[in-house]
């Protein structure tokens, strides 16, 4: 295998049956079902284990009313990957559904755009709106990673590992993560 190729595996975890007035700030003028199931992604190569996002649990699944269908860990056990082991986690963005989990990574350093963390714990976060899809414990927990040294912080395009780089998106959240790839390698 050269180090610049990688299984990619989607680990699907949450499921929530919703209307699609519920996915727009601001609604929809369609009145249809529009459910979301919720993943994250491990990504296996030379350099080891990278886990993308982390998602959330079962106590964020009640009070954002979601359904955990297979929890993190297990969902990742099954493929063979201990949470515990992992040195590696690439965070898209804050959302709730994307940073949470935390404890099951002990020993992981999270890569993170810079902009990313400044918009979650700046001014934006006084508006309702816009902070909604935030959870305040996933963003202090990782203030609590930065004082930790377990934060590596991306401006943009950057090459982590080869054949894995991420880059500043923005749109979704201020700054997102987007993992990218060279051919051979999936891109996000």
């Amino acid at each position: 295998m050269t180090d610049d190729v990688h299984d990619i595996y989607a680990v699907r975890y949450g499921r929530h049956d919703r209307k699609s007035s519920e996915n727009f700030i601001g609604g929809d003028p369609h009145d249809v079902l529009q459910p979301l199931d919720y993943f994250v992604w491990a990504i296996v190569g030379a350099h080891g284990t990278f886990i993308v996002d982390t998602g959330f649990d079962e106590t964020m699944a009640q009070k954002r009313k979601r359904l955990v269908t297979n929890p993190i860990g297990e969902g990742l056990k099954a493929i063979g990957i201990d949470p515990e082991t992992v040195e590696n986690v690439i965070v898209t963005h804050l959302h709730y559904d994307h940073a949470g989990n935390y404890e099951l990574f002990p020993h992981a350093r999270y890569h993170l755009q810079d902009v990313e963390m400044g918009y979650a714990t700046g001014r934006c976060m006084c508006h309702a709106p816009l902070q909604f899809p935030f959870e305040v414990d996933d963003v202090v927990a990782m203030v609590r990673k930065v004082f930790a040294g377990r934060v590596e912080f991306h401006d943009g395009a950057d090459q982590i590992v080869p054949g894995i780089t991420v880059h500043r998106v923005g749109g979704h959240s201020r700054a997102c993560n987007a993992c990218g790839s060279r051919p051979n390698v999936a891109t996000w």
